[in-house]
């Protein structure tokens, strides 16, 4: 088999040449700190950024509508733009891309802490979450090519999924503390000295990743990639917040149909589309993307609906909710951190498969919600959810990147974190409307039916699809 297809395994002597001095280095270790800064700062912002809202009404006057915006216009070019990033970072090498969008959303945050208005606001959130966009995928694509030893790698990209946990633990918490001593402001001014140091360390000690040379590029295929995940996203936004049978919920599901199935078409016809569709030809991989985005839909997706369920049904002040969730967080980090790294010698499979296990355990255990003196079953439940999702939401990242041709890593990356974007969204839309149908508690034990079957849907994709410790990452174990 040649090394050209997207869908093979192999890559060019000098990559593996490049990024194996690379991993020699002792400037790995300062790399991987430059990256997680990074990633810790594009969740830190938004998670915090929730935590606000109330302030930033109270002092710029803006309607409820114009807060939602705060959050949707950073998600939509964060969700349609991660295709097109990684595939930049292909082609212009990973490092320039992370260096400029980094400093962009770093430089980004400091307007939003200066704006004078709340449409100043407005624009700098969406400029935001268009180099968040650049960001993201580069982070896993760099981590891919500087630790080539899969090993290695595994618990590098360890690191980077417990960052995530943590920094969505510290958000709320942070975003909390900051708001009510210093302002709301102080959210987006401490972003400045996080992207300057994670600035100065990638500067000095990431390498630049190996480009991928295409003779064109594909133009209509990134349009419509844009135009289509931009429009799905915001559908679904609108969906749960304005109701799915509302005329712009409509209009926007509807028009993102054709557009992507035009994606689609134009990236099976032209000589070097920006999604390679043989890279959906090893299964590993196709079954990592789908665990990414069913990892998101039911993690996610759940503490959104618990957390309205909560305060909707139970009465619960905001930060009696936000205490409910600790153990959830706190177990989910642990089991990252602490376990994941432990028993990472007994292979992805067995991570996915049991972490997934447990998180599905977790949500049977919340389908016994009911009435307020239930809350000891749905703490317990919950806290098995965030340990299970803890153990094996690395792994979900790391099979895919070990899954994907190490030229396509960024692209790769960019994937597997649009499908999680587009999980999450989803999630959070389907299990909201759960929460209104007749009977709120049926309703929520409807949404947790659903994790559930999220959960034991990546137990049963990484038993037939990822590797083991001992079987190539070529396809389906016999």
């Amino acid at each position: 088999m040649g090394a050209s297809g997207p869908g093979t395994s192999q890559a060019p002597i000098a990559v593996h040449d490049h990024v194996g001095t690379a991993a020699r280095t002792p400037n790995a270790r300062a790399a991987l700190m430059a990256i997680c800064l990074g990633f810790f700062m594009i969740l830190l912002d938004g998670s915090a950024l929730n935590i606000a809202l109330p302030s930033i009404q109270a002092d710029t006057g803006g309607s409820m509508a114009a807060l939602q915006w705060l959050v949707n216009i950073y998600t939509i070019p964060l969700a349609a733009l991660l295709l097109s990033a990684g595939t930049l970072a292909d082609r212009i090498g990973a490092r320039r891309v992370f260096l400029w969008a980094l400093g962009g959303f770093s430089l980004a945050s400091l307007i939003c802490a200066l704006s004078p208005s709340l449409l100043v606001l407005l624009v700098f959130r969406c400029v935001q979450g268009t180099f968040a966009a650049g960001v993201l995928p580069t982070t896993l694509a760099i981590i891919a090519r500087t630790y080539p030893d899969p090993a290695e790698r595994a618990r590098a990209i360890t690191v980077w999924g417990a960052t995530g946990g943590i920094a969505l633990v510290a958000g709320p918490i942070g975003g909390g503390l900051l708001t009510e001593t210093l302002g709301w402001r102080s959210i987006f001014f401490i972003n400045v000295p996080i992207g300057a140091v994670a600035l100065w360390l990638a500067w000095r000690h990431i390498g630049e990743t190996a480009r991928r040379q295409d003779e064109s590029f594909d133009w209509l295929g990134q349009l419509l990639a844009i135009a289509g995940l931009g429009v799905l996203v915001a559908g679904l936004i609108e969906g749960g917040e304005r109701g799915w049978s509302a005329s712009l919920t409509v209009v926007l599901l509807g028009a993102s149909i054709p557009i992507l199935l035009g994606f689609v078409l134009t990236e099976s016809r032209v000589a070097t589309p920006i999604l390679p569709l043989a890279m959906f030809g090893k299964a590993t991989f196709s079954a990592s993307i789908a665990n990414g985005f069913a990892f998101q839909f039911g993690a996610y997706g759940l503490q959104f609906m618990l957390a309205i369920f909560l305060q909707s049904q139970w009465g619960y002040d905001a930060r009696t909710t936000g205490l409910f969730f600790v153990p959830f967080a706190l177990l989910w980090t642990f089991a990252t951190l602490v376990l994941n790294r432990r028993w990472s010698g007994r292979g992805m499979r067995w991570l996915l498969v049991t972490g997934s296990l447990i998180a599905a355990a977790g949500a049977l255990i919340c389908l016994a919600v009911g009435e307020r003196s239930s809350w000891p079953i749905l703490l317990a439940g919950t806290a098995a959810v965030g340990f299970g999702c803890g153990l094996f939401g690395p792994s979900c990242n790391g099979a895919a990147m070990a899954a994907a041709d190490p030229r396509y890593a960024g692209l790769a990356s960019g994937v597997l974190n649009t499908s999680r974007q587009i999980g999450m969204a989803i999630g959070i839309a389907v299990l909201g409307v759960c929460l209104v149908l007749p009977g709120p508690i049926a309703g929520a034990r409807v949404g947790i039916a659903l994790t559930v079957a999220a959960f034991v849907s990546i137990a049963v994709l990484s038993l037939r699809y990822v590797p083991g410790r001992s079987t190539a990452a070529d396809g389906p174990r016999s």
